[in-house]
């Protein structure tokens, strides 16, 4: 009598397991679909000339204790080759470090050259960086307000080749790519390299290649100031406000344009608590986004592609709770497949899954080609360690998605900075309730491979190595590896501060 709920056990993992597998490869498909445009259409951007009466630009740098990389980004606009009576900077500075101090002497100096620039400090810091941007929007004189975060290394040129594009009354946001100082550094800011170097080359060129929603990414753009008030200003209740920003203007009938050709440098997260913050935030600042916005797209009359795209777009971190929840059902469906023997037959079907592994491979392999001209013996030296990476990256990755679609709200944790040349950071390790349930969740997968050595299967062996290397580098780093520090309050206590 007991086998019987015991095998219809087997058979509801089982359907979850194909269920979430299946979100997977349409996912995939829905990328390779992405990669169809970008390759269908390959153009550049054609811009019109400068025009005779050039639009005020106001420059808005949002700023919390950045004391490492400030002086960088504002030596690189004292530099901007734009007429100086056309532009302003505004530095919206909530830091409580010396931060300020290093913003003020370097302030002192540029404006000493006559360049128009001023600091702005609210007396409440309240909806974190889009509350910043919003706090200053009322100060802007300019039509067109370009956006930098604090890491982010502007060209000379930069307003001047993305002006044009605001001849078109229609258009709200021009969008530039993001690229990278320290890319080389170490092997986690290598594999960040594939993952954001196929976001901007095939992702965000292949959805304006269709027509298709794009977004700012929060930096390295110029918005029309008439847009972000049409669509309603900067929302600080979410944890993606550029995201969220991108879609309500779409929504709105405003245009945006995206331009790989034109580059911004800015450092990556070289430690891997730094980087997990930060991909904390974008994965449940997009479950966040979701929710609120979804409906809307339903609703609007859009083409189903349109539609379609932007929900999976906007869907596009759930893929994180399936790959955990999948993971997490392949050591009981193992030991299913040797206690059932028609369960054999069965879990061969999940091989399918394989060729969602095939169309990421395709994917990233041609973001990376084009972006950074790698050939496959370097793309394939680092893409294992990606793939591992990720994939344990879904425990932590799986819980924001989760609390973002829930609703569940948290304080904006600002991605500590380096510099290049430094060796401190903001970043202090402080073991939290996820890092124990990614240890735990690593021995839960060692027993996994010590389940296929029992039973003598190894159908799954490689899965279970894969997510355990993945979930081992991430655990060895965040218990046991060295990373520069400075005496600071804990990340808690910060993430109350942070905008």
């Amino acid at each position: 009598m007991l086998a019987d709920p015991i095998k219809l056990l087997g058979f509801i993992l089982f359907g979850i397991y194909m269920l979430t597998s299946l979100w997977l490869f349409v996912n995939g498909l829905v990328q390779l679909h992405l990669l169809w445009h970008y390759k269908k259409k390959k153009r550049e951007l054609r811009t019109a000339p400068l025009p005779l009466q050039l639009p005020f630009v106001t420059v808005q740098i949002p700023v919390y204790n950045e004391k490492y990389v400030i002086e960088r980004l504002l030596q690189s606009l004292s530099r901007l080759d734009y007429p100086q009576d056309r532009f302003e900077i505004q530095v919206l500075d909530d830091s409580t470090d010396e931060t300020s101090a290093i913003i003020d002497a370097q302030v002192a100096q540029m404006q000493r050259r006559n360049i128009n620039i001023q600091v702005l400090r609210r007396p409440q810091r309240k909806g974190f960086k889009a509350g910043a941007l919003q706090y200053g929007l009322s100060y802007c004189k300019g039509e067109l307000i370009a956006i930098f975060d604090a890491d982010f290394t502007p060209h000379p040129q930069f307003i001047k080749q993305l002006v044009p594009y605001f001849n078109d009354e229609k258009t709200g946001l021009v969008q530039a790519r993001w690229s990278h100082l320290n890319k080389e550094e170490n092997a986690l800011t290598r594999i960040q390299t594939i993952l954001l170097d196929t976001h901007f080359s095939i992702e965000q060129t292949g959805r304006a290649n269709a027509g298709y929603f794009i977004n700012f990414c929060g930096t390295a753009g110029i918005w029309r100031k008439q847009c972000i008030e049409d669509a309603g200003g900067w929302d600080g209740e979410v944890l993606s406000e550029d995201l969220d920003l991108s879609y309500r203007a779409q929504l709105r009938g405003w245009k945006m344009v995206y331009n790989q050709q034109i580059e911004v440098p800015a450092e990556l997260p070289s430690v891997i608590e730094a980087f997990k913050i930060q991909q904390f935030r974008w994965t449940k600042g997009m479950a966040q986004i979701s929710r609120k916005t979804i409906k809307a797209i339903l609703q609007a009359s859009l083409p189903f592609e349109k539609k379609m795209h932007g929900i999976f777009h906007l869907l596009s971190s759930f893929v994180f709770v399936c790959l955990f929840f999948n993971a997490l059902l392949t050591v009981p469906l193992l030991v299913y497949r040797n206690l059932y023997p028609e369960f054999i037959t069965l879990t061969h079907f999940t091989l399918f899954t394989s060729l969602n592994l095939v169309a990421l491979t395709i994917f990233y392999y041609n973001g990376t080609k084009s972006a950074a001209h790698r050939g496959p013996v370097k793309f394939f030296s680092h893409y294992p360690l990606f793939l591992v990476i990720y994939m344990g990256l879904s425990v932590q990755n799986a819980v924001a998605v989760l609390q973002g679609l829930a609703g569940a709200r948290s304080p904006f944790v600002r991605t500590p900075k380096f510099n290049s040349n430094s060796n401190t950071t903001y970043l202090q390790r402080k073991i939290t309730w996820i890092n124990l349930a990614e240890a735990g969740i690593l021995v839960y997968f060692i027993c996994g491979i010590a389940l296929s050595i029992y039973f003598n299967d190894y159908f799954m062996l490689l899965f279970f190595l894969m997510i355990g290397a993945g979930l081992g580098y991430i655990v060895y780093h965040s218990f046991f590896s060295s990373a520069p520090k400075e005496n600071l309050p804990p990340v808690r206590m910060l993430a109350s501060q942070a905008n």
